[in-house]
């Protein structure tokens, strides 16, 4: 594929989708919104206890997020000990190292938090 081709089919692709017809809005008349009602009701009750474990489950991956997260200002801290005080290098190099690994754990932790509302990686 040249450039050209890409260039001209994103150009018509843009094209196509700006000026297609957008949907019209519709709103629910009152009379189904008067039959739903209890029932969306009833299910709000049977799925009030799975919720609210997803919820704890996404909050207790957040709060390990949230120590992987403080563990990522520990680069700064060794790049001072490493720079201001050399005979420190040692040190500096390990803050810096579990810095970088707070902050891949910090990511990895991110990507379960979805997981996270079906008990997995908890």
């Amino acid at each position: 594929m040249t450039r050209r081709f890409l260039l001209i089919l994103c150009i018509v692709l843009i094209g196509t989708f700006y000026f297609a017809p957008q949907p019209k809005a519709e709103a629910f008349d009152p009379v189904t919104l008067a039959i739903l009602t209890p029932l969306a009701i009833q299910g709000a009750k049977i799925l009030a206890p799975y919720v609210i474990r997803g919820l704890k489950n996404v909050a207790v991956v957040g709060l390990r997020s949230a120590k992987y997260f403080i563990k990522f200002f520990l680069v700064p801290v060794g790049l001072v000990e490493c720079i201001i005080m050399p005979w420190r290098i040692s040190s500096g190099l390990s803050h810096m190292g579990q810095g970088f690994i707070g902050l891949f754990c910090f990511v990895g932790n991110l990507c379960l938090i979805p997981l996270a509302i079906f008990g997995v990686g908890v």
